[in-house]
């Protein structure tokens, strides 16, 4: 899939007053590396932070000789990146390995975070503030072992240069600057405002999550260990400690690290998904059904009621599954997966038709290749046992 990326010029809006204090982060009450049975892993060498986003002083010194172009016309710093990565995005294309800026160059693809990470290299050169918005996409599901994650990917606020005539009076409450969001899929929702460390972590949590899809729990360790520093009360490291402990054999671990989570209201539907997993594998059925509970009645976008639904169907429950996929496409009727969804659910319990009209709606809405000759062949092989 080629990357599309988006530009969106944020506007201005000036109002007099006082500037206000950021409110400080309170310190977690358990961190999660005193949680973690460290005696179980080797720590391996990962990736240092200023690794993420060093470039190549070729391509240093070739984007800042674009940016004196661009400055000559009277370009705005923050257009600069984003006319950069327009021109050189356009022979690239999405992938989900998780890259440094390097390597995203390199390859000539990458996900929404290795993009992410290589503006944010652009915009330090030029020396500007960004800050970051999460967006839910299309999820990622690694389906060894139940482990069960979505994948978020993070759009870019460049913030052009501040004016040296700036009334110090003047509170800015939408500063001016760029928003551009690579938008490598349709049905992208905004979750939450984020900042660099957000971006760090989430790089590292995606390692993780990487290593432990393939069970290299040693790499997985190191990188979660890495993403703790930077937002160390992120519920999804939790989780993924949590069940990176589970599916090492360590049950008692795993569930210290999902009560810990909890008390501190540190909540996903990962996690409260995956933690419903080990109760059931702990037989402990009073905890399943209150985990289900909290299930029932949190707020929920269709990506997660996808992934409610995908494990409603590997536990044989095809009614609740059923149920979680209408209210997800009640929410968003444009995301083909969903109604793919839909269509194997009731391909099981026997409504041929209906299953039949669920996958010609997918194909209609499907705009990824590779996707929609899979859900053709899914159709076509309906009709043909008929």
């Amino acid at each position: 899939m080629k990357i599309n990326i988006v530009l969106i010029i944020i506007s201005f809006l000036f109002l007099a007053g006082c500037s206000t204090t950021k409110t400080q982060q309170i310190e977690p009450q358990i961190k999660l590396t005193s949680l973690l049975n460290h005696k179980l892993f080797t720590p391996q060498v990962t990736l240092t932070k200023d690794t993420l986003f060093k470039l190549s002083t070729a391509e240093e010194l070739k984007f800042l000789a674009f940016a004196r172009k661009q400055h000559a016309s009277q370009i705005r710093a923050d257009k600069i990146v984003f006319n950069y990565l327009e021109k050189i995005l356009s022979n690239f294309s999405y992938h989900g390995d998780t890259l440094t800026s390097m390597q995203a160059l390199e390859h000539g693809h990458g996900n929404c975070i290795s993009l992410a990470i290589l503006t944010q290299s652009y915009a330090q050169s030029l020396g500007l503030e960004t800050s970051f918005q999460e967006v839910t996409s299309t999820p990622v599901y690694a389906q060894e072992g139940n482990l069960v994650y979505v994948a978020n990917h993070f759009r870019t606020k460049v913030y052009a240069p501040e004016t040296p005539e700036k009334d110090a009076n003047i509170v800015t409450f939408v500063r001016p600057g760029s928003l551009i969001d690579y938008f490598p899929s349709h049905g992208s929702m905004y979750s939450g405002s984020a900042d660099i460390n957000d971006l760090v972590a989430k790089f590292y949590s995606n390692l993780a999550a990487d290593a432990l899809a393939i069970k290299q729990y040693d790499l997985a360790y190191s990188n979660i260990l890495q993403a703790s520093k930077y937002t160390p009360l992120d519920p999804e490291i939790f989780n993924l400690a949590a069940v990176m402990h589970r599916r090492i054999g360590d049950l008692k671990s795993a569930k210290k690290i999902f009560q810990a989570a909890l008390k501190q209201e540190l909540v996903s539907i990962n996690l409260l998904t995956n933690y419903q997993i080990l109760a059931q594998q702990l037989g402990d059925i009073k905890l399943a059904e209150q985990l289900n509970a909290q299930l029932f009645y949190k707020e929920k976008d269709p990506y997660e009621l996808l992934v409610m639904a995908k494990n409603d169907v590997q536990t044989g429950r095809l009614y609740h599954a059923k149920n979680h996929i209408e209210q997800a496409i009640t929410k968003a009727p444009y995301i083909a997966e969903l109604y793919l969804e839909l269509a194997k659910i009731r391909h099981q319990q026997g409504h041929n038709q209906h299953t039949k009209t669920l996958l010609e709606q997918a194909i209609k809405l499907e705009r990824n290749k590779q996707k929609l000759d899979l859900y053709q062949a899914k159709l076509l092989s309906l009709q043909v046992s008929e």
